[in-house]
């Protein structure tokens, strides 16, 4: 009873002494719970998610909470984690509540907040939460933009990878291979526990670069997945055909294991695939260089013709042109042609031959022959065949012919070849029908520049007399016909010790040449034994007189010919000499830019060859006449603007019946020195150093 007489008198004692102050009013607690609603959205089914709220004390009053429960008809789905039994006035406290679907549905429930604060005994807070489920799809791929070449079947999920090699150097690039697409397409994460290739071929198949499933599964976000490109490769060169399965595992209830059948079969390594172009030709004389390396110039040569390519037509190729090939239509991409199906161009070969040129000329030789671009400068008038063969590891070899023509559309070609004696310079000389005289064979050979209007035109184009004009400063033209450059002779080669023993002379319009205006005219075609720079050891000696001339057998054997060794001016040389080959030239006449000659001297055609030669330096033969028609002739429809006259003869010097030449027609221009076999000048009446004729 001592107790409660306390509490009381206290009592007692606040009332008595309040008595006349002023009336103090009670502070109530204040809670508010924060936020105001829940929403876990979407949470798979089984597992959970969890919310923090916060329950406020906005009062200067202790505030007590509970209890703290969930009602409403999802509230199964709903549990509260943590909740505080006080909060401090004026302070906060934590409140957990966690969401743990346990079906596919929506989950509506309310937290429901108890506490001393008289105007919310009740507070509220909607919850709101949906169970949901991942969605695993899983999609064969095989796209041709991306180079893939096997196949992809989506219903039912499967794929075909075709034929594959047992071996390849180059491994297709892990982008161009089938692949299957694994997506989560459900709204909630989806964990893949499971990839696995499964059957009896199973070790054909892998996944390169992918490694392995983290521990607990790979994770996908919702919408999130991943390639997985699958790599087939025949274990055995004995096994035809390969199966096996892809298996794919999730937590998709729906999906849980989905299986991609696979299958590839074994083929044969196959052998190079080639292309092969002629990309460029820069002329000999300068002009602009051509380029047909384009993507639209390729198009139509990724295949190659069974018979091989043929460019005669497509490629303009004048003598000494630089012309270069490729096997290469893509440098970009390795894959391109020339390339091995398997390993593209990895550990590809390449080898470019001649295997046709014109006869009776020095064959070029191919640069970069074993490279995927090769180069030829070809000189010799008339059609080239050159072969490309690419191999690749196995042994497989595929071989493409590429032809083409090396010409001058001009009306009138001669061109000199020579073969069987390197370090002999002959030149080829050509002369117009007003500089010659009727019946003088020789007559306007080595013609001064003393024709022409301006008494500065040379009635004959060879190496001399064009190396003259083309001085710097020079006066002197080759203006054989009307005003203008059109119909003008050109020396398209000179040899000059290069080593291709080929030289070549056009002259455009013929009939141009005053001569022309009355009847046919004739164009003489002669060959100058100029210089002679062979390396000849000690050859055997003879002596030159009498019945034995210089550049005459004299009993040397072999088809050699006794040179003098002084040839003079003003007078017949004689006296000692030594044994050389003589030179064997070809003239060749092409008419209108045609690509095979109208006449070959000396006929290739004859059994056995016929022969004929230049019997000593400074000697010229004379070779033959072109005997061209009047000017305003009927034409023939040739390819140039003028067309020609069918009625063009070549009239072949000293020839028989049979086409054989019998009796060579042959006169010397310029002396040797003692010993030597250069061939100098032996005029200077017009201040230069010229060539006439001598004994």
């Amino acid at each position: 009873m001592r107790t409660t007489l306390v509490v009381l008198a206290a009592v007692t004692w606040a009332f008595v002494g309040c008595r006349g102050c002023d009336q103090v009013q009670k502070v109530n607690p204040l809670i508010r719970v924060a936020p105001p609603e829940v929403d876990f959205g979407k949470v798979k089914v089984a597992q959970s998610a969890t919310s923090q709220l916060t329950v406020f004390s906005e009062a200067k009053a202790g505030l007590l909470v509970g209890p703290v429960s969930v009602e409403g008809a999802g509230a199964a789905a709903y549990a509260v984690v943590n909740s505080p039994s006080s909060v401090d006035l004026l302070s906060s406290a934590p409140l957990s509540v966690r969401f743990t679907p346990s079906a596919v549905a929506a989950f509506e429930a309310e937290l429901v907040v108890a506490s001393n604060d008289p105007q919310h005994l009740a507070t509220r807070v909607p919850l709101h939460g949906e169970g949901a489920m991942p969605v695993m799809t899983v999609t064969p791929e095989c796209a041709a933009s991306s180079h893939c070449t096997g196949t992809a079947t989506v219903v039912p999920p499967a794929l075909d990878f075709g034929a594959e090699p047992f071996s390849r150097l180059l491994p297709i690039p892990a982008t161009a291979l089938p692949s299957v697409s694994v997506v989560n397409e459900g709204e909630v994460a989806l964990t893949v526990s499971r990839l696995a290739i499964e059957g009896s071929d199973a070790t054909a198949f892998t996944f390169p670069g992918f490694g392995s499933l983290p521990a607990g599964g790979l994770v996908l976000d919702a919408g999130n997945g991943f390639n997985l490109a699958i790599r087939f490769k025949p274990t055995s060169e004995l096994q035809a055909a390969y199966q096996a399965e892809l298996v794919v595992g999730s937590d998709d209830p729906d999906h849980a294991e989905v299986r991609v059948a696979l299958k590839g079969t074994l083929r044969d390594n196959l052998p190079p695939v080639v292309c092969a172009n002629i990309v460029q030709v820069k002329p000999s004389d300068g002009s602009g260089t051509v380029s047909y390396a384009s993507k639209a110039s390729w198009v139509p040569l990724l295949v190659a013709p069974d018979g091989g390519y043929d460019f005669s037509d497509t490629r303009e190729i004048t003598p000494g042109s630089d012309v270069a090939f490729s096997a290469t239509s893509d440098t970009a991409d390795l894959t391109a042609c020339t390339a091995d199906p398997e390993d593209g161009r990895t550990g590809l070969t390449y080898l470019w031959e001649l295997m046709a040129s014109p006869p009776g000329a020095v064959a070029p030789a191919l640069g970069g022959a074993a490279t995927p671009q090769a180069s030829l400068r070809p000189f010799a008038t008339g059609p080239y065949r050159v072969r490309l063969t690419a191999g690749d590891t196995q042994g497989h070899l595929t071989k493409v012919e590429l032809e083409f023509v090396v010409r001058i559309r001009e009306d009138l070609v001669a061109q000199l070849s020579w073969t069987d004696t390197p370090g002999v310079d002959l030149d080829v000389h050509l002369v117009r029908p007003s500089s010659a005289t009727v019946g003088a064979p020789f007559s306007g050979v080595f013609s001064w520049f003393s024709e022409g209007t301006a008494g500065r035109t040379s009635g004959d184009i060879n190496g001399f007399a064009n190396g003259l004009k083309s001085q710097p400063g020079s006066i002197y033209d080759f203006n054989w016909g009307d005003d203008g450059t059109a119909d003008d002779p050109r020396l398209n080669l000179d040899e000059k010790g290069s080593g291709a023993l080929v030289e070549n002379v056009s002259l455009n319009y013929p009939e141009n040449d005053p001569l022309c205006d009355g009847g046919p005219c004739t164009y003489k075609i002669l060959v100058h034994y100029f210089h002679d720079a062979r390396q000849v050891g000690s050859p055997p000696p003879c002596t030159v007189g009498g019945a034995c001339g210089d550049g005459d057998a004299c009993g040397c054997g072999s088809g050699a010919r006794c040179v003098a060794n002084d040839a003079p001016a003003g007078a017949v040389p004689a006296g000692a000499g030594r044994c050389f080959t003589p030179p064997a030239p070809t003239v060749r006449v092409f008419l209108r830019g045609a690509a095979l000659p109208a006449r070959v001297i000396p006929l290739d055609s004859l059994s056995p060859p016929d022969s004929l030669v230049v019997p000593a330096p400074c000697q010229t033969l004379y070779v033959a006449d072109v005997v061209w028609p009047e000017r305003g002739a009927p034409t023939d429809g040739g390819p140039l603007a003028d067309g020609g006259s069918s009625a063009t003869r070549v009239v072949v010097r000293g020839a028989d019946g049979t086409g054989r030449v019998t009796a060579p027609e042959v006169a010397r221009f310029g002396v040797r020195q003692a010993s030597s076999l250069q061939c100098s000048p032996n005029d200077s009446s017009s201040g230069v150093a010229w060539y006439v004729e001598a004994p």
